[in-house]
């Protein structure tokens, strides 16, 4: 799993923080290590309806331990816009750490679920924080990293039930539940599509 990184900002005399929140989503494995920000930028994919995931968007070292590897991740960034907080959560996909053996269509399916699980989990954060008051906080950087902690922990273990469930993407019957079930949740959260959430009002 990804470590997370902080960088502190000023905003409207509000202390805020880039949140990034990395976490690494295999299909086979769960790897930890760091990122280097500065090529960050153009080493991802965010998220996008019907925008699948293709072979040559893994571009990482091909590992022996596992067929296909998807590295997703959630990134949370607050913007100032007009006056008010705009925090965009995105689910992003890195390139550079994904890796994929077999150009099957089983694999890549498999890969592409946990990169719309990655963003049906950042729905559920968008949601979260949509709903909270944010008015009355103190310190907001708190409150969302807790509303992460908590998103994070369900994520964790949505994505062991996927694997273990499917057996990595080996069993297509399983597969195919998996992708309606999540499907069906995307579209119940779709309210939350928009990767803004603005959590300090005017």
């Amino acid at each position: 799993m990804f470590k997370f990184v902080i960088q502190q900002i000023t905003m409207k005399k509000i202390l805020l923080f880039v949140f990034t929140f990395l976490i690494c989503l295999s299909g086979y494995a769960q790897k930890s290590e760091k990122v280097n920000m500065k090529k960050l930028k153009g080493d991802t994919i965010i998220w996008q309806k019907d925008s699948l995931l293709t072979r040559d968007d893994f571009k990482g070292r091909v590992s022996k331990q596992w067929a296909g590897c998807a590295v997703t991740g959630l990134m949370v960034i607050p913007v100032e816009t007009n006056g008010n907080i705009v925090f965009s959560v995105q689910a992003v996909f890195l390139k550079s750490k994904s890796n994929i053996i077999q150009n099957s269509d089983y694999i890549l399916k498999h890969e592409q679920l946990h990169f719309d699980i990655c963003e049906l989990y950042a729905r559920k954060l968008r949601q979260m924080m949509s709903e909270k008051d944010f008015t009355k906080v103190k310190n907001i950087q708190i409150v969302i990293q807790n509303m992460y902690n908590k998103v994070n922990s369900e994520f964790d273990k949505y994505e062991n039930k996927y694997d273990d469930d499917t057996n990595h993407g080996e069993n297509p019957a399983k597969q195919k539940v998996w992708e309606d079930d999540v499907a069906s949740q995307m579209k119940e959260l779709d309210k939350y599509s928009s990767t803004e959430v603005n959590v300090v009002r005017n």
